[in-house]
């Protein structure tokens, strides 16, 4: 049962309800729309059923610290869309999708859709035994497509509607899973030497050039020495695009830039120095990525 006190707010008492089925985490709104619940399934395997819209869920190495044994997560997107970041990578997350997070490290879920997962605890040491610690991709998708993926999930999910599995029957469940996750979550050595390098090479050069319009995939390909398809190769090993990886970084550093000056600037100032086509374009990005329009931010930023 919760511990959680019933007179407070919906947000309050689902990050309350979070904590007690999950372990410690931080959460904050995204927007002006939440909704959430939280509910343990499946026996006694650790599993729980989260549903969020409009919030971010997150642990600090302050939560970490407080949690015991770190284990991992292995997130199911049963419906909707998320976000998912630790290590360095960044996926988004639709139905069907699988994920794997270290509770270890930092990471970050951000729900700006209505969405539900199934999160499932797998203990360190069974990830120890099957997998390879110093070759495992976190943070990286198991796409829907996969049959992986569609394996996976339909274990689980029948998992999930059983209350009387036994211990048992829950370890080996727990092996299955990461057998069969295996080959999808292990760095490929050609991923994490040839297009590693492509991805950092145009990284620094999108950093360096966020400011150019017309900065694009044929411009960065020609500038570091390599095709479109292989730089568009580089960032489909990171679970994005291309053209999401540039939109990030400029609204980074917008952000950024918004904060450094207090909120006292033009923000059309900020559209046109980042490479923003338009007002309207740069204002619903923002949005999108922030969960504020950039006038609200920037009130925010002079207030402070």
């Amino acid at each position: 049962m919760s511990s959680c006190n019933s007179g407070t707010d919906d947000f309050e008492k689902w990050i309350c309800n979070i904590n007690d089925i999950c372990g410690p985490f931080l959460a904050s709104p995204l927007g002006d729309r939440f909704s959430g619940s939280v509910e343990k399934v499946g026996g006694s395997l650790n599993m729980s059923k989260v549903n969020i819209l409009g919030a971010d869920l997150y642990r600090t190495p302050k939560e970490i610290q407080k949690s015991g044994v770190p284990d991992f997560f292995c997130v199911f997107q049963i419906r909707g869309r998320s976000l998912v970041e630790q290590a360095g990578n960044r996926s988004s997350l639709t139905s069907g999708d699988v994920v794997l997070v270290d509770s270890a490290l930092p990471f970050r879920f951000s729900f700006q859709e209505s969405s539900q997962q199934i999160s499932l605890i797998l203990p360190r040491q069974i990830v120890e035994r099957i997998l390879n610690l110093s070759r495992v991709e976190l943070g990286v998708k198991i796409p829907a497509d996969s049959h992986i993926a569609r394996f996976a999930s339909k274990l689980v999910v029948e998992a999930s509607r059983h209350e009387n599995l036994d211990p048992e029957e829950s370890g080996a469940i727990l092996d299955s899973l990461a057998t069969l996750i295996k080959p999808s979550v292990l760095k490929s050595v050609r991923s994490s030497e040839s297009y590693d390098k492509v991805f950092m090479a145009a990284s620094e050069f999108v950093k360096d050039n966020l400011g150019e319009p017309g900065l694009n995939a044929p411009m960065v390909a020609s500038h570091i020495g390599v095709s479109v398809r292989s730089l568009y190769r580089a960032f489909a090993g990171d679970s994005m695009t291309f053209s999401d990886y540039v939109k990030t970084q400029r609204l980074e550093m917008c952000a950024d830039y918004i904060k450094a000056n207090n909120g006292r600037l033009n923000l059309t100032e900020v559209v046109y120095r980042y490479g923003f086509g338009s007002p309207s374009y740069f204002s619903t990005a923002f949005k999108g990525r922030f969960g504020i329009t950039p006038s609200d931010f920037k009130k925010r930023c002079a207030e402070n």
